[in-house]
């Protein structure tokens, strides 16, 4: 089995080669030095392909929505273009993408499952919030873990532990399905419950949803079963008691 992983630098990409290369041919493609996946040249033969690469996250999606058009949508466009009806394609969606209207991230996640629509072999894996004792920085669990949170909100996230979201993607790719796929645990966690005590709230945050739960019901007819909880991760790490 040949895999083209992009994005294989990051946060997912890494712990995911990590995971599939003992078993699998592998082959990456990471952009620098001003490359540009819309531009670069782009060829091979390959059985799937992983699309991990772009931009993420709510808040910084308000401040570049041209950045997050340009990196995720006409860059996975390109993608399909070249590749789209030779080789499945697996690519990184988002809760998010359940409700478009609320930023720029969402509303291009949105559209990158629209464009993949166009093509049979495809499945957007709209993952959760991703957790592992080495968080992306800026995000809930790093702030917790680091002890830099200020305040939080009253939103619920179904948070999904790395191992958890690596097995899901080894199930999938055994898989024939296609469209879109929710990835997470089912549970949605109130913030409150995952917080130090007389933390200030903010009752609400501009762009983000209310709350997130993944549907796993498809996923648990492929054998897949959490192992992690995000609550009794925090307090194995003495966070939360």
């Amino acid at each position: 089995m040949t895999i083209l992983i992009t994005g294989s630098a990051g946060y997912i990409g890494t712990q995911l080669i990590e995971r599939l290369s003992p078993q699998t041919d592998i082959e990456t493609l990471d952009l620098v030095n001003g490359q540009d996946l819309r531009t670069t040249m782009l060829g091979g033969t390959y059985e799937y392909i992983i699309h991990l690469a772009g931009k993420s996250g709510v808040r910084d999606s308000l401040n570049d929505p041209a950045g997050y058009w340009q990196n995720n949508v006409e860059a996975f466009q390109r993608l399909l273009a070249v590749f789209g009806k030779s080789t499945r394609i697996l690519y990184a969606s988002s809760s998010s993408a359940a409700e478009p209207d609320l930023n720029p991230y969402a509303a291009s996640k949105f559209c990158m499952e629209r464009a993949a629509g166009r093509y049979s072999n495809t499945l957007g894996m709209r993952f959760h919030t991703v957790y592992n004792d080495k968080p992306r920085q800026g995000m809930f669990i790093q702030k917790v873990l680091d002890d830099e949170l200020k305040w939080i909100n009253n939103h619920s996230r179904d948070f999904i532990h790395m191992e958890d979201l690596l097995d899901a993607i080894e199930l999938v790719i055994k898989s024939n399905l296609s469209g879109t796929l929710d990835v997470g645990t089912g549970t949605a966690v109130p913030i409150p419950t995952l917080s130090p005590p007389g933390m200030p709230v903010h009752l609400s945050s501009v762009g983000e949803r209310q709350q997130t739960k993944a549907n796993i019901d498809v996923l648990q007819k492929l054998g897949f079963q959490p192992k992690y909880s995000v609550i009794q991760f925090l307090k194995d790490h003495k966070k939360i008691k």
